[in-house]
Formats: C-alpha cells, structure tokens, sequence
C-alpha cells in the first residue's frame, strides 16, 4: 500500500535521507538505492551512510506523519532499520575482478560494504546479495537465497494516497492508452471504467476522473466519443507516450482554464440522464434520485420487498 514517504528528515540525529524507496513490514524499514552501470561513486557511498545515520525515533517520527498506521495495517513502530542499494551490472565475477584485480576498485567497494548490503539484479535473473551484509539476518537469508526476476517486468501503475490529476492521466495513458497499441481497434473507457479499475483502494471522485479524460483528450491523447466515454487509437501513440513530460509541463487545471467548462462533459448531469433513459428502457418507472447520486426506485405495491 504505497504512500507518501520520500524523504526522511530525523530530527534527532540531523540526518536528511532521500533513498529511491521504503519497505516497512511493521517490523523493519529497509531503505533501497537503485543503481545502473556497475560504478561505485563517492555519492553511493555518503547516500548509504546517511541512511545508517538515521535514528529509530526520527524514522518512527516520519512513519507517523506518513499517517502509516490510519493507512495500513501496522502501528509506525520500528526494530530495525536495513539498507540496501542494488546495481544491474554488478555481480560475482565482477565483485572478485574488484577485490583482486582492479586498481583502487577495492577500497571503494569495502567503503560501500561498511554501509549497505549490495545487490545485483538481472531481468530473468535474480535479485540477491553479492557483498556487504544486512543488520536483518532474516533480510540476509532471504536474499542471499535470491528472489526470481521476470525477463519482461509486469507494468503496474500504483496510485499514491495524494492522486494528483497529473499522476491519473500517466496512469490513465499507461493502461488504457497503450493498451491501444496492441489492438487494431480503438481502446474505448468510460469515467466509471476508470473507478472500478482503482476500486476499493481509491475512491476517485468521478468529476476528477472525467476533467483528467477530458485533459486528455485537449492534448491529442484520446478522443470524446460521447458523455462520459473516450477513446485510445493508433493515432495518439506519441501523445500517449510523452505523457509524462506533457504532465509535467502542461498540468491538468492549466490547460482546463482555456476550456469552456461548458465543453466539458457534466458527470452529475450525464449520469443522470442515464439513470432515466435505463429507467425508461427496462419499464421500472419513475426513480426518485437523491443529492448524493444514489436512486430508489418507486414502486405502486405497498408491500413489495427488496432482494
């Protein structure tokens, strides 16, 4: 359950730490670097020892402004604090050539092995440690057993508590418009599709979800079809795959402010219509709609039952 936790500022110990992310089980908060290539860098090294400079209380600290325990299963407390960084290219062959061969290789490596466990990771592979060690001797033996890694990593798009309208629209273009490229047809979605697929993790208003499609669709990404449907095709590839640099320089509302809020579809008043024409088309009759959206249905029998 991912949430909001980048940067660790303990105040008790002084220490500023920004790792690539956190794992915390309730138990332990493993804090990971990654890395490509295979060069161990100065940087590495002090980003590792800042991370082993971080005290229990200031982690526990960030944990609870992290609103960890409203947001999962655990209490923010911590035993243990790990670290870890993983290189892609780095691994047995290449550790021994350091050790034993490579001019000033091996005093940057000890450096390293002084404040991290060192993985390798290899798609098809395994992720597992090659030098270094964890404080976790249960973190030790897990990797030192290795976890199986896809040749082809699934994507999966996960949304943080804080959903932006920009981080919805990466999303929105990572599952449904690049699903378009697959087939020949155009890939059609509708607001209350993208709902249930976040469904029950997030509850996404569907006037956000509905502005976002329709940013989309002011960017060249998809088309409007019609109420609240829009459509992903051969013909928004490279909208589709620029998303993340158009979010980035063209937020959501920025570019909405140009736009007729009359062109903008009305989610409230197209469900609506819906609910009516559905009403009409299966002979229930009159519905009798409530403020928050939800209908009951009139019924003329004082003792009809409801299953």
């Amino acid at each position: 359950m991912p949430i909001k936790f980048g940067e660790i500022n303990d105040s008790y110990s002084g220490v500023n730490s920004e790792p690539d992310f956190v794992l915390y089980d309730g138990d332990t908060c493993l804090l990971v670097e990654i890395k490509s290539g295979n060069n161990i860098g100065d940087r590495h090294i002090k980003q590792m020892r800042r991370c082993n400079e971080l005290t229990i209380d200031g982690v526990e600290e960030e944990l609870k402004n992290a609103n960890v325990r409203e947001k999962t299963p655990y209490d923010g407390s911590v035993q243990t604090i790990d670290r870890c960084i993983v290189y892609h290219d780095i691994d047995d062959d290449w550790v021994g050539q350091c050790r034993n061969e490579w001019e000033n290789c091996q005093e940057q490596l000890e450096r390293l092995e002084e404040e991290a466990a060192v993985l390798t990771q290899d798609f098809g592979g395994q992720l597992r440690r090659v030098a270094g060690e964890f404080k976790s001797g249960r973190l030790q033996n897990r990797f030192d057993r290795g976890i199986e890694l896809p040749e082809n990593p699934k994507e999966e798009f996960v949304l943080t508590e804080q959903m932006e309208k920009e981080i919805l629209a990466v999303a929105i273009c990572g599952i449904w418009g690049e699903q378009s490229m697959g087939y020949e047809d155009p890939v059609q979605v509708s607001v209350n599709q993208v709902r249930d697929h976040f469904a029950p993790v997030f509850n996404l208003p569907p006037d956000r979800v509905n502005r976002v499609l329709y940013y989309l669709q002011e960017i060249g990404a998809c088309d409007h079809i019609e109420d609240l449907t829009y459509e992903f095709s051969h013909d928004h590839i490279s909208e589709v795959l620029q998303i993340t640099q158009t979010v980035r320089e063209s937020r959501v509302e920025d570019v909405l402010e140009d736009v007729d809020e009359d062109h903008i579809p009305d989610e409230q008043q197209t469900t609506l219509d819906m609910i009516s024409e559905e009403g009409i088309a299966d002979g229930s009759g009159k519905e009798n709609v409530d403020e928050d959206g939800s209908n009951e249905e009139e019924s003329d029998s004082d003792d009809s039952t409801v299953e």
